[in-house]
């Protein structure tokens, strides 16, 4: 029998799961101190290679990391990284764009005259609207059952919107569009397609003119030229095993954006501070709050995850040797950007996003004032009625759970499709990790049982 569910904070990802953020934004970010964050990750050989930029206030800083292929060159300001599923919020913006410009109505049937014959299906009389593809509630699977990849190194390669198509001819939707969130790669890339039939372009095109071009992201790009591909840091399955990159046919709005961290830099900016005119007013109405949080799922923009302050807007992104992330919140003028040449497999959250986010939650990463004996025991005293009350299964979203164990006085910390790691007190409720810079918080009643529940959640 499962222990009951019970609050707990990971002060990493504090921002995600909203917890509040400690003063740290008093003072500037400096390169050094994101250095300290990220250069465990390269010295520890968990990624060959990864860029961070950050704005905070009027201060901004770009640190890069590691190597970008396998010939060791480090990577710089001209490096192209694959950007994964973060390709989404630019997606979602081009239907914002369509939106603002009067061609699309956001809460109408997605239906459009397209070259593939796609008809999204319905269910109950309820059609799939735009609003749905953007916000995960179109009741469309993660990913089709007729990808069948060739090379699984590159899945998506020969996936064309015909095969969607035919797809979507037999496809039964589960439930009413709308009613619940399911995170689904596929939804995003019918919408990508069909956002660019709409306007009569290629993806590539629309992407160029709409947004790219506009906000003078040079590198940008679905498409590579000759020479973007000698730019682009070369994919790593894990660390030190170099992969293909991923390759689309006409169907990228999920994930096929390529960009260099300063690419990716002026984008935040622009989420920061929209430009005036038509792409300014598509930028605030895909910040907007769209869908509130409930059962299935938090908050969300047009693609945006918005987190539990209700400020932030996230998405991360994965592709099968690359990791991205980008985070922009207003009120305190702060974005953090992470782009990085290795992926982690089947991770739900993995160690450089926990660098990342560790950063927001207001700890420099410096040797903690408790520090640990030859031996691995914390210095401060913890019993094993403390450790049981600890023991338990911690719901952040349905697929990230951490499962809590006292292993012979030894507190063991699984969290899902991740390896078992151990924990060590700074305090009764607060355990710190040692390979990553990550703290959990334990919020226990003063008697009696912990509080059932679990704090908001991500993708």
């Amino acid at each position: 029998m499962n222990a009951p569910r019970r609050t707990l904070a990971l002060i990493a990802i504090a921002v995600n799961f909203g917890i509040n953020v400690p003063a740290v934004f008093s003072q500037n970010l400096t390169n050094p101190w994101v250095e300290k964050a990220f250069r465990p990750l390269v010295q520890n050989r968990t990624v060959d290679g990864l860029s961070i930029g950050y704005i905070d206030g009027k201060h901004q800083g770009i640190v890069h990391l590691g190597s970008a292929n396998q010939a060791g060159k480090r990577p710089d300001d001209t490096t192209l990284y694959e950007i994964g599923s973060v390709s989404k919020v630019f997606t979602s913006l081009m239907l914002a764009d369509l939106v603002v410009r009067g061609d699309i109505d956001l809460n109408a049937a997605a239906d459009v005259p397209n070259a593939a014959g796609i008809r999204l299906p319905s269910r109950d009389g309820r059609p799939i609207r735009w609003i749905d593809l953007s916000t995960h509630r179109s009741g469309l699977p993660r990913l089709p059952d007729n990808l069948a990849p060739t090379d699984e190194t590159d899945p998506y390669r020969d996936y064309d919107s015909k095969k969607a198509a035919a797809f979507l001819n037999h496809y039964k939707l589960p439930h009413r569009p709308g009613d619940t969130q399911e995170y689904s790669n596929f939804g995003a890339s019918i919408l990508g397609y069909l956002v660019a039939q709409k306007a009569g372009k290629s993806y590539q095109q629309l992407l160029r003119e709409r947004i790219a071009t506009p906000l003078g992201l040079t590198d940008c790009t679905v498409d590579l030229s000759e020479d973007q591909k000698k730019r682009l840091a070369t994919p790593h399955a894990e660390f030190g095993s170099a992969t293909a990159p991923w390759t689309f046919a006409d169907l990228p709005g999920a994930g096929g954006i390529r960009a260099t961290l300063g690419d990716m830099m002026r984008f935040a900016q622009a989420q920061l501070t929209p430009p005036p005119g038509k792409l300014g007013e598509a930028i605030e109405l895909a910040w907007k709050q769209q869908r509130d949080r409930d059962a299935s799922g938090p908050r969300l923009g047009l693609a945006w995850v918005i987190a539990a302050d209700g400020e932030t807007r996230w998405h991360n992104g994965e592709t099968g040797g690359s990791h991205s992330m980008i985070l922009v919140n207003r009120k305190l003028h702060f974005s953090l950007v992470v782009l990085c040449n290795t992926g982690f497999k089947g991770a739900d959250i993995n160690p450089l996003d926990l660098a990342a986010l560790s950063i927001l939650a207001g700890r420099e990463p410096e040797p903690k004032a408790n520090e640990v004996s030859d031996q691995g025991t914390a210095k401060v005293p913890i019993d094993a009625t403390l450790r049981h009350r600890l023991e338990g299964r911690y719901r952040l979203t349905p697929s990230f759970i951490f499962t809590v164990r006292d292993r012979d006085g030894h507190l063991m910390v699984s969290i899902t499709n991740q390896s078992t790691q151990e924990v060590f007190p700074d305090s009764p409720t607060r355990w710190s990790y040692h390979d990553v810079d990550a703290t959990l918080e334990f919020k226990l009643r003063k008697t009696g049982p912990n509080e059932s529940g679990a704090p908001s959640k991500r993708h």
